[in-house]
């Protein structure tokens, strides 16, 4: 689990992707101990993906901690976001992604678990440097990513998402 001030960031497990894979999501509220006002996640996370991630966390059980996280407000027991890494390192690289429930937005919860997933991933020594993509324009993401220290590097063409703004942080500029 990584902790941050507010939140808990809790690493999704194959219990919980059963969860989510059954039409009746307050089962996977009470799996993770928290408020069952969770039906958001039915429409930010793209189910063929959950059974896909799934299937891979059953076969590499080790990668648990470089996939999907619950973030969990620490004193309401609610989930605000989902988020995590898009899979383990390659190459010293590793690169995160998150999502914040809409009545949470605009409250630093982003900012927070993205600082949190950069502490996690920079304590890991073979980690040189987090990636990150976000739609093509200044938006929320793009602050959230420029408030903790990334760089802009290049549009690039991504297969699912189509044309993507590229953001960077190495090891060397990443502080606390």
């Amino acid at each position: 689990m990584i902790t941050t001030p507010r939140l808990q960031l809790l690493p999704c497990r194959p219990e919980h992707f059963a969860a989510m894979l059954q039409p009746d999501l307050p089962a996977l509220a009470q799996l993770l101990h928290v408020e069952p006002d969770i039906d958001w996640l039915q429409q930010d996370l793209v189910w063929e993906v959950v059974s896909q991630a799934a299937q891979f966390l059953t076969e590499h059980p080790e990668a648990a901690h470089w996939w999907l996280y619950f973030f969990i407000h620490a004193e309401y027991q609610q989930v605000v976001g989902v988020g995590g890494f898009k899979g383990p390192p390659t190459q010293g690289t590793v690169e995160l992604g998150y999502s914040i429930a809409p009545h949470f937005r605009q409250q630093g919860y982003a900012t927070e678990a993205t600082r949190g997933m950069l502490q996690f991933a920079f304590d890991h020594p073979e980690i040189l440097q987090v990636l990150a993509h976000t739609l093509p324009g200044i938006n929320y993401s793009t602050q959230v990513l420029a408030k903790t220290g990334f760089t802009f590097q290049q549009v690039i063409e991504d297969p699912e998402d189509g044309l993507v703004w590229q953001w960077r942080l190495l090891k060397p500029d990443y502080s606390v």
